[in-house]
């Protein structure tokens, strides 16, 4: 930015520091780490909070908002991630050093971030990509992909899932001509499994695999295909035979734009057991799911912003478009589910979700009685489950409920239900994995949460506040910060992560940070006490229950 180094472009970019870098950083849980010249290094807890820094300080400092002086500053960036070398108030390793060659890659006022960070969000911000394809980086043995980040208005996802009805057929799975009869064979178990498992979300109309079974790549055009099936999406994949295993090719296209939404590879070992299949075809299917939920919220927001008069259906679309991660938010949701189930009491979408709205009350502590938010949600759940008891996502609030009452049996049975009707609901494993964490099973609920992760590449963020507990209760409380912080910096008004990360501030006796938390936790509560979490939290063993208090008042929150 600075060819002259003349006074006034000095005092420009220390101005975009003060006004602008600096505090998208910190909104994101970030950090500037070292100034250099006219660059700035950066360190955020993930790829996500990463991009989402760097697209608001685009925003700001391009935007009528930018007072920067006469002089215009056009910002390169580029974004990476992987491991560093922390010495002193410096960062070292390839990780920094494939960051500073996407921004020497970056034309002005652009994003260049690597394909490891375009995996870890798309669909997860509003962004779209321009794939630049794989560049030779100096100093770098292997060539990096690298993509050019542009803001769009597609919409973020919320832990709901999709909230707008969408319909798919999956393709039969073609494998080589010469192929071994073990490869064509997954290549039917897969096109029937993932049928199955897409079949499992509610909200997805998903056409049979005898009615798409005519529907071969090679036999019709993809819009021919979507046209004579009547969806508007199609998966395909490809099984191909290769020395030593099997390459699965896997892709998801819009049947009326021919757009490609997803394109994935995985490989599987030749000889590989029936475990080793079904976990392929677990992690396939919740990919898809995951991708159609990113679609459906995007469908919903053009819906909501509809003007026109709404039905119980189009009600229960506009309150699952909210993210609840503010009391009116919620206040919001909740009025709107309201309305949905006076309109229609038959709804059990909206007695569901009016639930859900009491659920999260009760996580965050915003209602005057924990008890008898639960009590609010119970009924709800009930009349949801006698109008559609195959709906896994009714079963599964059951079980949370059960759980916040810590009746552990009864959530149980519930998460076992859910997961019978679903095997891919992941947002059930978390929850799980929560229980466990009450149940003083902490190592287990990492196993669970981290499972959960693993075979959800969209998943919620509050799996990370899930996992930041259970950290929390290993002992571990610096990971659990690092876990927490990913939750936070996305939804920043939602208090009941920064309860776990005062605790684990209080444990390690890191008074600043832990006062500026008790602070934001006294804002979010005002009616915030560790008598209340005491009588609130469902922890089976006191010991455990004890432990979490004692980190609270060490952090200095009010007995």
């Amino acid at each position: 930015m600075v060819e002259t180094g003349e006074p006034e472009a000095v005092a420009a970019v220390r101005k975009l520091a003060d006004q602008i870098i600096v505090p998208a950083a910190r909104q994101y849980s970030g950090q500037l780490v070292k100034t250099l010249g006219d660059g700035f290094l950066l360190e955020f807890p993930s790829s996500l909070q990463a991009v989402k820094a760097a697209l608001l300080i685009s925003r700001k400092s391009t935007g009528p908002a930018a007072s920067l002086g006469s002089k215009r500053l056009e910002l390169r960036m580029g974004i990476h991630t992987g491991n560093v070398i922390s010495s002193g108030d410096d960062l070292f390793g390839n990780c920094v050093n494939i960051a500073a060659r996407l921004e020497s890659l970056a034309g002005p006022g652009e994003i260049c971030v690597s394909g490891t960070v375009q995996e870890q969000v798309r669909g997860r911000i509003n962004a779209a990509f321009d794939d630049l394809g794989l560049q030779v980086i100096r100093n770098i043995s292997d060539p990096v992909r690298i993509f050019r980040i542009a803001e769009n208005t597609m919409p973020q996802l919320d832990p709901e899932g999709p909230v707008y009805e969408i319909s798919v057929a999956v393709l039969p799975f073609a494998g080589n001509p010469d192929a071994s009869d073990s490869a064509n064979g997954l290549a039917e178990s897969l096109t029937e499994d993932i049928t199955i498992g897409l079949s499992r979300f509610r909200e997805l109309r998903v056409i049979s695999r005898t009615t798409a079974l005519r529907y071969a790549r090679s036999a019709s055009e993809t819009s021919v295909a979507a046209v004579e099936l009547g969806v508007r999406y199609l998966a395909e994949g490809t099984v191909r035979q290769l020395p030593d295993k099997l390459r699965i090719a896997v892709s998801l296209a819009d049947g009326f734009s021919g757009t490609t939404l997803l394109s994935e590879q995985y490989h599987l070992e030749a000889g590989a057991d029936i475990s080793q299949q079904d976990a392929l075809t677990r992690q396939i299917t919740q990919t898809l799911a995951g991708q159609l939920q990113a679609t459906a919220k995007r469908k919903s927001a053009a819906l909501a912003a509809n003007e026109t008069p709404m039905t119980a259906r189009d009600l229960v679309l506009k309150a699952k478009a909210l993210i609840l991660d503010t009391h009116d938010a919620l206040l919001q949701c909740r009025s709107l589910y309201q309305q949905a189930s006076d309109a229609d009491p038959g709804n059990a979408t909206a007695c569901s979700g009016l639930a859900l709205t009491y659920l999260v009350e009760w996580m965050s502590g915003w209602g005057k009685s924990p008890a008898e938010t639960l009590d609010r949600a119970f009924p709800l759940l009930r009349r949801a489950a006698r109008i559609d008891p195959l709906d896994s996502v009714v079963q599964r609030r059951l079980a949370v409920m059960h759980l916040f009452k810590g009746e552990f049996s009864l959530a149980e049975d519930h998460f076992q239900r859910a997961l019978a009707l679903n095997p891919n609901d992941t947002d059930a494993m978390a929850f799980r994995g929560l229980a466990m964490v009450y149940q003083g099973k902490p190592k287990q609920a990492l196993a669970e949460l981290e499972e959960a992760t693993a075979r959800n590449p969209f998943h919620p963020t509050y799996f990370h506040w899930f996992k930041g507990l259970a950290l929390y209760m290993c002992q571990e409380y610096q990971p659990g910060i690092s876990e927490v912080n990913k939750a936070v910096g996305l939804f920043p008004g939602f208090p009941a992560p920064r309860r776990h990360l005062a605790a684990c501030y209080g444990q390690l006796g890191d008074q600043a940070a832990a006062a500026q938390e008790c602070g934001r936790i006294l804002q979010l509560e005002p009616g915030f006490s560790v008598a209340r979490i005491r009588s609130t939290l469902p922890f089976a063993r006191p010991e455990d229950l004890e432990h979490y208090c004692d980190g609270l008042r060490r952090a200095g929150l009010p007995e």
